[in-house]
């Protein structure tokens, strides 16, 4: 709980809204890249098959990693599906106009909230009264 005398850093907010967006961005580069990783080694474990007369045992030990390897790859694409929206909307004007007013909005949060915490009051009339 906090004291009568302290105020919320709305400044926390704001800088975890750009870091979550950031963060956004960041995962979908990542994610794609693995999405892409994921079909190069699923074209390996597929030429393997065709290509290497693998024994039976040989064989099944490849359809599992390559049963593993699809798996995750849905994993990435479906976090890349749940992010798409949100990135094609930060890559469009708009969206790179409104995360610069969103760093520039904290900015003078920041500001303002330093400013709040060393101020210092000097008495106008009450200072005056023994001179």
């Amino acid at each position: 709980m906090q004291n009568k005398n302290e105020r919320p850093l709305f400044s926390k907010s704001i800088s975890e809204i750009c870091d979550l967006l950031e963060s956004a961005q960041k995962d979908y580069a990542w994610n794609s890249d693995k999405i892409h990783e994921m079909d190069l080694l699923t074209q390996d474990y597929l030429h393997s098959l065709e290509l290497d007369g693998l024994k039976y045992e040989e064989r099944a030990k490849v359809a599992t990693q390559l049963a593993k390897c699809r798996q995750e790859r849905r994993e990435h694409k479906d976090t890349v599906q749940i992010l798409e929206p949100l990135v094609q909307y930060l890559d469009s004007e708009k969206g790179r106009q409104l995360f610069n007013l969103l760093r520039e909005v904290l900015g003078k949060t920041r500001k303002a909230e330093e400013r709040m915490e060393s101020r210092v009051y000097f008495p106008r009339v009450l200072g005056q009264e023994g001179k």
